[in-house]
């Protein structure tokens, strides 16, 4: 079985003066080229830092338009004074991407957009409200609200910001993060081009984000997106010592969301999943991602240049 996911393009703003220059958002650190912005929610008034790294060719081709991708748990600064930061997403999506443009893997490097978490909030209970798409408890289900920012704050600002290509926007999210794609697409499937989901918990409330692609089935006749789902072979229905209980059937709800969707015969879907063997919920993320950006990166690059 195979599943890509792939997430996010943003767009470039003018090309003749400098990038610092035209970036009017608070810059609160440079780590290793990755520039830290604040963009604060204005419907919720939350405060998110996001990480956008720029492709090393960038400065060199000024005439090129680039794709973005946005991707979840993209890390968050632990203090925005001294720049300490928990950012292993960023510092992962950044060697990933590089080496497989490096080994002619990929026809061109993307902007990367990081999304960061609240600030003045533990990472854990940020993410399980602003990625969940419904509030069977307490502190969940904000995903409609993330989702609204995402698109009207995020988003507006990279493609004003920055030479993106808004024809190439890809989103990225694992875990919890491709459960938030998994509802982007099925609310919005134009927000991006290309969903990569990995190892996304489709179980969570009761496999709600089941219930949501049957909604939509039943009053759309198109899902016109292009969908990459990756998941580890380990990741099925078994008892974990570490976690003292059984873990998900992700492997089964992959499978089971893949051929949903596929049996409604969309004329402009394309969705394809990749059981990663011998992989957990952790490991499996640089087989799977390197897999679903690959393929959404390849082709469609080429022909749009």
């Amino acid at each position: 079985m195979k599943i890509w996911t792939v997430a996010g393009v943003a767009l470039l703003g003018a090309m003749t003066v400098p990038v610092e220059a035209r970036d009017k958002a608070p810059v609160n650190c440079d780590l290793g080229g990755t520039r830290i912005r604040s963009l604060p929610d204005p419907a919720t008034g939350r405060s998110y830092d996001i990480e956008v790294t720029l492709p090393e060719d960038y400065e060199a081709k000024p005439a090129r338009r680039y794709p973005v991708l946005y991707y979840a748990d993209g890390g968050h600064l632990s203090d925005g004074s001294t720049c300490l930061t928990k950012e292993p997403r960023r510092q992962e999506a950044l060697r990933l991407v590089r080496a497989l443009h490096r080994e002619g893997k990929l026809s061109e490097e993307p902007i990367l957009v990081g999304l960061s978490y609240a600030k003045g909030e533990g990472f854990a209970a940020s993410r399980a409200r602003d990625y969940t798409p419904v509030a069977d408890k307490p502190g969940y289900g904000g995903a409609e609200a993330y989702q609204l920012y995402l698109k009207q704050t995020v988003i507006a600002f990279i493609e004003k910001t920055y030479r993106a290509d808004v024809q190439r926007r890809l989103y990225w999210g694992h875990s919890y993060g491709g459960l938030l794609g998994a509802r982007v697409l099925l609310t919005e499937p134009g927000l991006f081009q290309s969903y990569i989901l990995g190892s996304p918990s489709f179980w969570f409330a009761d496999h709600a984000i089941l219930a949501m692609a049957a909604k939509y089935a039943k009053a759309n006749r198109d899902l016109k997106a292009n969908v990459l789902i990756y998941v580890g072979g380990d990741e099925i229905r078994r008892y974990d010592p570490g976690r003292r209980g059984d873990t998900q059937d992700m492997v089964g709800d992959v499978r089971r969301f893949e051929k949903q969707l596929k049996s409604r015969g969309f004329p402009g879907l394309t969705i394809r999943s990749l059981v990663v063997p011998g992989r957990n919920h952790r490991t499996t993320i640089p087989p799977g991602f390197s897999w679903a950006v690959t393929s959404a990166l390849g082709d469609r690059a080429v022909q749009s240049r």
